[in-house]
């Protein structure tokens, strides 16, 4: 067989062989690595993912963490270069990180180069970001990041949309005005009524003892302990507190012993901790006002039944929890909590409310026989 003869024989196999590797040429440059490999992700605020309502800000409230992560979904090494244009709305800041050499800052708009993000793996910008002190009326924002992969030009993009929220100032100066509203009504009602001429001395400091436990001793445990047990931390106040009350109830007797007691338990609070007690004063004697109207209707039950003194915890802890995730978070930290997240908070109180009555009516009665 000639060499002519030979050549003409594989001639169809390199044909073929050429056919086969003309259909893999885009597999392998696909498999080197392009912009569909990238999936790109904006977390904001950056903080306990579900805890916080996500892509939400208040107006007027401090700086947010926001975090944008590029993960390389192909198997092969990449070089990216991203770019992320924030919301003019937004001031923006770059705290210090590991990339932080290789981002550039243009007004809202950040360039990072050199991004080397090997095949599974991610890699992430953080950013902070702050919104303006007041907007008219809420109102979406976009962020947008484009990401470049180096070796082929490829380029994919994402948009990010986040709500901004007029700051609730009306809510604020509300809630001081109805708070001072609330101590004014009670300092008439005592002077009217006498309500302090009926309180002994032994009253008064047993209220002093009970709401110095609360607010500084069980305070303190529940700030030490309460990151140990997560979202049941609250549980670490709720129960001790619900059944300081209904101690309290139970000893003392009196109309407005529970509105007392967290009137004292703030005073308390704003010596020992700073706290302050112009927003807050009004609606801590509001969540003692419900129990002493719940203790009237029960045509004056002061915790001598468990079950009264279950509700009693019940209706102060959904009364505290509920003031504070709806009302005080949003207006006092302009912080949005999930919703999730905001009724586990409450229902956690409610149920730290029924364990703290029922401890507090055994150590109530006990304490009472004791003082007979």
């Amino acid at each position: 067989m000639s060499e002519d003869e030979i050549n003409m024989n594989y001639r169809p196999l390199l044909f073929v062989f050429a056919i086969i590797l003309a259909l893999l040429l885009p597999s392998v440059a696909y498999a080197a690595g392009s912009a569909d490999d990238i999936d790109i992700t904006v977390t904001i605020p950056d903080r306990k993912e579900g805890v916080f309502a996500s892509d939400k800000l208040v107006a007027s409230g401090s700086e947010e963490g926001a975090r944008i992560t590029f993960e390389n979904r192909g198997t092969e090494t990449i070089e990216v270069t991203a770019n992320i244009a924030v919301p003019d709305l937004l001031s923006l800041s770059v705290p210090t990180q590991e990339l932080g050499g290789q981002i550039t800052q243009d007004g809202n708009t950040l360039t990072v180069s050199q991004m080397v993000i090997a095949g599974g793996e991610s890699a992430t910008v953080r950013i902070r970001v702050k919104p303006p002190e007041s907007i008219p009326m809420k109102t979406t924002k976009t962020f947008h990041v484009t990401a470049t992969v180096s070796e082929d030009g490829s380029t994919t993009k994402y948009i990010h949309g986040i709500t901004i929220i007029p700051p609730p100032s009306w809510v604020t100066y509300g809630t001081i005005i109805i708070s001072l509203v609330l101590v004014a009504i009670v300092i008439i009602a005592v002077r009217r009524f006498g309500i302090l001429e009926m309180y002994t001395t032994i009253d008064l400091v047993t209220i002093a003892l009970l709401a110095a436990l609360a607010g500084v001793v069980f305070r303190w445990f529940w700030q030490t302990f309460n990151d140990l047990l997560g979202p049941f931390g609250g549980l670490l106040f709720t129960i001790p507190v619900s059944a300081l009350m209904v101690i309290a109830l139970h000893l003392v007797r009196k109309p407005g012993t529970a509105m007392l007691l967290f009137l004292v338990d703030q005073m308390v609070c704003m010596v020992i901790w700073g706290s302050n007690i112009t927003v807050w004063l009004g609606w801590y004697l509001l969540e003692g006002a419900v129990v002493d109207v719940e203790v009237a209707l029960l045509k004056g039950n002061y915790a001598d039944t468990r079950i009264a003194a279950m509700i009693y915890g019940m209706s102060r802890g959904f009364i505290s929890y509920w003031l504070f995730y709806f009302l005080f978070a949003p207006t006092a930290w302009k912080i949005c909590y999930a919703p999730w997240y905001s009724w586990l908070q409450v229902g956690l109180a409610v149920i730290g409310g029924l364990i703290g009555g029922s401890i507090g009516y055994d150590a109530a009665r006990k304490m009472r026989s004791a003082m007979m």
